[in-house]
């Protein structure tokens, strides 16, 4: 049975160049080891997480994750989408009113906390994880606005300000700020491979409103303009991407976008 199940892990190694994902950056022996097992265990994986979601039995679903996870520590993205896959739809989304959003605060907290507790072996990506969780109250609150009025005082600003001043501490300097609008495109190809399209439609909801932070107005103004373009594409409205595929910033989204 071993055998079988490492014969079907190779194959699908095999297909790596039909799943497509973010490029990694290849700095030493073990990222590039981790990076390598990604086409083999990713599909499977992800498969399997979405049909525990769909159950809704989170315990299922937090053990699928951490057995792909615990292999690919260093991989942000792969926690990112995770935990946004799981603040966005834990499996409550059948409740109304305050339970719901009450639900939507619960899904939240436990999925910052996964960041949190992935930050320990984040090493050098410590600061993207650090991005990513100052995102993520944008993206629920965006998809649940009920969560608003459940969060701290400063409500999502003043969370991110925490992560971000955190990120600052470590060295990222102060246009971390400005980056929480262009991980949309990364963090939507991720949860676009998971399956996930109303989550990456959060994504860049959440991200359109942040384009605000970004100092150079004309920079600004052209990224909010692509990637509303985006999100009329994904919503099903007839729209002209020569824009977009001429801004290879949004390459990574290109094959949901054809």
């Amino acid at each position: 049975m071993i055998a079988g199940s490492w014969s079907v892990m190779l194959a699908a190694g095999c297909l790596a160049g039909a799943i497509s994902l973010v490029q990694p950056r290849l700095d030493d022996a073990r990222e590039l080891a981790s990076w390598a097992a990604r086409p083999a265990v990713l599909p499977f994986a992800w498969a399997a997480q979405r049909a525990a979601m769909h159950s809704g039995n989170s315990d299922e679903v937090f053990a699928r994750a951490q057995q792909l996870l615990d292999l690919l520590p260093t991989w942000t993205d792969g926690h990112a989408v995770f935990a946004g896959q799981f603040a966005l739809d834990g499996g409550d989304l059948a409740q109304t009113g305050p339970e719901r959003s009450a639900a939507a605060h619960r899904r939240l907290q436990i999925a910052l906390a996964w960041l949190e507790n992935a930050r320990r072996q984040a090493g050098r990506r410590e600061i993207e994880l650090l991005e990513q969780m100052a995102f993520l109250p944008d993206i629920a609150v965006a998809r649940e606005p009920g969560l608003a009025a459940l969060l701290p005082a400063g409500g999502t600003a003043a969370m991110a300000d925490h992560y971000l001043a955190i990120a600052e501490q470590l060295g990222a300097g102060p246009v971390v700020r400005e980056n929480r609008t262009f991980l949309a495109v990364q963090y939507c190809r991720g949860l676009l491979d998971a399956g996930d399209r109303r989550g990456a439609l959060a994504v860049l909801g959440a991200a359109i409103v942040r384009s605000a932070d970004v100092r150079d107005r004309d920079l600004a103004t052209e990224w909010s303009a692509h990637l509303t373009l985006v999100q009329q594409h994904l919503l099903g409205e007839p729209t002209d991407l020569s824009a977009v595929f001429a801004d290879l910033r949004f390459e990574p989204l290109f094959p949901y976008l054809r």
